[in-house]
């Protein structure tokens, strides 16, 4: 009944990688002795012999349970010098899964998706192809890091944030940040956040573990990893490795569906071959739907020197500089640009409120209107000097996909401090 024995801890990511319409659930665990190590960003340690398990399920009838079968369980062993991965296959009685060759397996069977029936065909990896994407670089697991497990789930009864949750358990060496202060990726229906923010999650969870600096794809002119900027990927206009013959094809250009390769490749259109390229033959409609419009937003995304162009009248001139400060209220041109303020009008500004709660008593409530397609994070402190991340229940930090007001409480006295200050910081991700 795939009960799992005691020991393995079940646990969920934020965001799927997509697997031909699978419904997958996950497990891990670890020797007593062992450890993990967190990291906010880079890879997380393993001890060895932790042992990670992906189980696969296929409804027969699109999004019909009844019909649903166990088509594979995969598991990703620590070794001493590394990870390795074996698969098993389910009988089609559903009572055994039978350990995979080396090479693989590959089968086809029959699913019914808008009433019509239609082959499918799926294909367990090979244990070699599954350390092409399994890599040193990529970390080893895919699907557990911080931006992935930095959500509220219940393990055995317990309910919360399974990093914290993890932590008081005692599965890390070292101790955590507040989540909520972390980064999390977000799935695409999650629409109250941007566009792009939703985009880069689904590059970063489909193709960052190869398609990085220090990744393994041969040539690769573009970094996925969700901790760098837009710019910093390389993406936008960014040549590829294979054009397809055609030199205005690019990683992606922005308003241009058709010569977007990164778009292309996942659609498969325009005579580019699939991505992924291992385990996946059917096309993600939703991977495909979000980036498509995100590539055609970025039509309409103005960086920072299309902005000062079009609000100086010249992209050269000393008054557009980033560090320029033409109206002398204190904010540079970099910073109002930022903020979706005016540089050129004093009283244009973002204001960070703090006013009585309505609950009354110590309770407060810091308010501002944060700007739309910007990051950010608050700080407090008690003396202007020592500052440290500030993070009530809504600071997620995470960027909207339109201008929100944001409310958050807190009480004046919270912790020893008798008076306390906060700030505001945004960046464009």
């Amino acid at each position: 009944d795939l009960s799992p024995n005691p020991g393995l801890v079940p646990y969920e990511p934020n965001l799927t990688f997509w697997s031909d319409y699978a419904l997958k659930r996950r497990w891990f665990t670890i020797p007593n002795s062992g450890r993990m190590t967190w990291q906010r960003d880079a890879n997380w340690t393993y001890p060895a012999g932790m042992v990670l398990v992906k189980h696969f399920d296929i409804d027969l009838t699109r999004g019909d349970a009844a019909t649903r079968r166990r088509r594979e369980t995969r598991g990703m062993v620590k070794g001493d010098t590394g990870f390795y991965g074996v698969s098993y296959r389910w009988n089609d009685a559903q009572t055994e899964a039978t350990l995979v060759p080396d090479e693989g397996a590959e089968f086809d069977f029959t699913v019914t998706e808008n009433g019509v029936a239609r082959t499918q065909h799926w294909a367990i990896p090979s244990r070699s192809s599954c350390l092409t994407c399994h890599t040193p670089q990529s970390g080893g697991p895919l699907s557990f890091n911080t931006r992935q497990l930095n959500r509220d789930n219940i393990i055995h009864g317990y309910s919360g944030n399974q990093l914290s949750t993890l932590a008081a358990a005692g599965y890390f060496a070292n101790a955590i940040e507040d989540p909520k202060t972390v980064p999390r990726h977000v799935r695409p229906d999650e629409t109250l956040y941007s566009i792009e923010a939703r985009a880069r999650s689904y590059l970063a969870v489909n193709c960052a573990y190869c398609h990085r600096a220090d990744g393994t794809v041969s040539g690769a002119f573009w970094d996925g990893r969700p901790q760098l900027t837009l710019a910093q990927t390389n993406l936008i206009d960014g040549p590829a490795t294979n054009n397809g013959g055609n030199p205005a094809n690019r990683l992606v250009v922005p308003g241009d569906l058709s010569h977007s390769i990164i778009y292309n490749r996942v659609a498969v259109q325009n005579g580019f071959t699939r991505m992924p390229p291992l385990a996946s033959s059917e096309l993600d409609p939703a991977g495909i739907a979000l980036l498509a419009e995100w590539i055609s937003a970025l039509g309409d995304r103005a960086d920072y020197a299309t902005w000062r162009a079009a609000t100086f009248g010249s992209a050269t001139s000393a008054a557009g500089a980033e560090t320029a400060d033409p109206d002398g209220d204190g904010q540079s041109n970099l910073a109002e640009f930022i903020a979706y303020t005016a540089p050129l009008d004093a009283s244009s500004a973002l204001n960070v409120a703090i006013a009585p709660a309505p609950a009354g008593g110590n309770s407060i409530t810091v308010s501002f209107v944060l700007p739309p397609d910007r990051a950010w994070s608050l700080e407090t402190s008690s003396d202007l000097v020592t500052w440290s991340p500030w993070s009530p229940a809504g600071a997620d930090g995470l960027p909207r996909a339109v201008a929100a007001r944001i409310e958050l409480n807190t009480t004046a006295s919270e912790g020893s401090a008798s008076r306390r200050f906060f700030r505001l910081h945004l960046a464009v991700p």
